[in-house]
């Protein structure tokens, strides 16, 4: 949910923060106070239209960070991209006077179509002009499956797996009839496989001939090497060797080691190297026996270390690479060879899979036209209890031939608000009050399915008043027993009902006009709904209404509640 909005240099707001908490939030005020501007800056925090009257005047650019607690699994998925795991999110956007804007999520830089995204899983925003979810068509299936619940996803789920399979098979069969110069390409793998089998390439052959190279290249200085050492440990051409030398020393203790019993340890542990350098010393004499010098055998390890450096260039990095390579070519050869008979078996693989598809697509159609008439029903209940009674809605189901994400169902709502008219597409429904009732009658009915934890109801109480606005109101608390709802109001009704009270005002201060915006206690929050009532002169009967309105409103709040839970 919104937890808090830091906002400068935004249309009439210098600087402002402001903390929101869940439940029943209303935001109210006089005219032009800037009520609707904190809906602005939440929109264009979370990606909405920017316009260079959106800055302050006077100022370079504008800045709005917005803070939100997250509790959404499909979010937590679409931040992970971003390495993102935090519960709190923190979404701040600048742009300057030249249209540059700056978005960032928790610090990290990111593209407005990112940020779209982010934000259809944080909140709705429901007015004039912003009813995006319920616009946008293809949105309308997923709320019908959404009220179905259970007895659809159990089938989609089927449908989703067998959808994926069919799309490799597509794409397979695109692959293979792709290919409308099958003899060249025939020929031109088949050099490739001949030519790399004519390599006979080995893993580990190319370190291996590196190292014998490398042993060739220094034979003489190796060989030089091993023979004075061998000479220093175990030969006296050149005096006493250091074998000799040692043997002595055990000799000399051994004939004392009676008379002197300390020096015994001191004897064996001399005597064990003594044993150990004659091993080593008959080693290196063998090993010094082996390497020679061959200029031939030289060059010819050379030659194989080039060869295989240039297959490295023409098929892979490495020879296990090149191996592999070589085996999909082999795949991709045989495929081509029997690619009719590949494809007339991926057809027809192809067939039965979309025959279960087809299957699943009529049982889940069937679903759907059930619990459609029972979402017409609720629907129509919520709408006449918000003052629409004369409104008809309508979900119309059309089969098509066409295999989609859900189906093959194109599933749209459709409503007339007045007697006569035709049943038309939400997004012909030109009253934003209107759009927002009938938003808020689907919440009612959507209420323990949507996922979305935020929503923001602005110009929901235009035209209304008296009884309707009061039933508006109380749909609206219904969903913020379990949604964070926003409301921008001018009614007494819907105020009443509120759980925290935001009073927005603006002043003047050297010729400049300032947005502010403050929490109301319960006290100034009856008289706020006293001024909402009878203007600004409250008297002492206007207040006591209020009083009576609010506590008549916790009642019904306390009765909503435990209907609901």
């Amino acid at each position: 949910m919104l937890l808090q909005l830091n906002i400068k240099n935004f249309a009439l707001i210098r600087e402002l923060c402001v903390e929101f908490d869940s439940g029943f939030n209303i935001l109210s005020g006089e005219t032009g106070a800037g009520k609707s501007i904190l809906i602005d800056t939440i929109d264009y925090v979370l990606g909405g239209k920017f316009s260079k009257d959106l800055i302050r005047y006077g100022e370079s650019k504008t800045f709005v960070e917005a803070i939100f607690s997250i509790d959404n699994k499909e979010l937590t998925n679409i931040l992970k991209e971003l390495d993102i795991d935090d519960e709190i999110l923190i979404i701040s956007r600048e742009t300057t006077l030249s249209g540059k804007s700056i978005i960032k999520i928790n610090g990290k830089s990111v593209v407005l179509s990112y940020l779209k995204r982010v934000r259809e899983k944080l909140l709705d925003i429901h007015g004039q002009h912003q009813n995006q979810n319920l616009l946008n068509k293809s949105y309308h299936i997923l709320y019908l499956d959404d009220y179905i619940g259970e007895e659809i996803y159990n089938h989609l789920e089927e449908y989703d797996n067998l959808r994926k399979e069919q799309n490799l098979i597509i794409e397979k069969i695109k692959e293979l009839n792709g290919n409308t110069d099958r003899d060249k390409l025939l020929d031109y793998i088949k050099f490739q496989i001949d030519d790399i089998e004519k390599a006979n390439l080995k893993i580990n052959e190319e370190e291996d001939l590196k190292e014998e190279f490398n042993l060739l290249s220094n034979a003489e200085k190796i060989s030089l090497a091993l023979s004075k050492s061998y000479s220093i440990l175990d030969s006296s051409m050149e005096g006493i060797s250091v074998i000799e030398g040692i043997s002595k020393v055990v000799n000399e203790l051994s004939s004392v080691e009676k008379h002197f019993e300390k020096i015994k340890d001191k004897r064996e542990k001399v005597e064990d190297s003594l044993y150990i350098l004659e091993e080593i010393a008959r080693e290196i004499r063998d090993i010094s026996s082996e390497i020679y010098y061959d200029e031939f055998e030289l060059e010819k390890i050379n030659s194989r270390i080039y060869e295989i450096s240039l297959y490295k260039k023409k098929y892979g990095e490495s020879v296990e690479d090149i191996l592999n390579y070589l085996k999909n070519l082999k795949t991709q050869y045989e495929e081509l060879v029997n690619s009719e008979e590949i494809i007339k078996e991926l057809t027809s693989k192809k067939e039965k899979i979309e025959e279960e598809m087809n299957a699943i697509c009529d049982k889940m159609h069937s679903i759907r036209i059930k619990y459609s008439e029972n979402l017409e029903r609720e629907i129509k209940d919520e709408l006449n209890y918000v003052g629409m009674e004369k409104a008809e809605i309508k979900i119309q189901i059309e089969k098509s031939n066409i295999f989609n994400s859900r189906g093959t169902d194109d599933v749209t709502f459709l409503i007339s608000t007045n007697p006569g008219e035709p049943l038309k597409v939400l997004e012909k429904v030109v009253s934003g009050g209107e759009l927002s009732r009938i938003m808020l009658a689907m919440k009612c009915v959507f209420v323990d399915k949507d996922q979305i934890p935020t929503l923001i109801f602005d110009e929901i109480d235009t035209g209304i008043s008296g009884t309707i606005a009061k039933r508006v109101g109380e749909k609206m608390y219904e969903v913020s027993v379990k949604h964070q709802v926003l409301c921008i109001t001018h009614l007494p009704q819907i105020a009443a009902l509120s759980d925290c009270h935001y009073f927005v005002s603006k002043k003047v201060e050297n010729g400049k006009t300032f947005t502010e915006i403050r929490t109301l206690d319960k006290d100034e929050k009856i008289e706020e709904i006293a001024k909402m009532t009878s203007g600004d002169e409250v008297s002492d009967v206007t207040l006591e209404n209020a009083t009576e309105m609010v506590a008549f409103a916790e009642l019904k709040k306390q009765e909503i509640v435990k209907s609901i839970r």
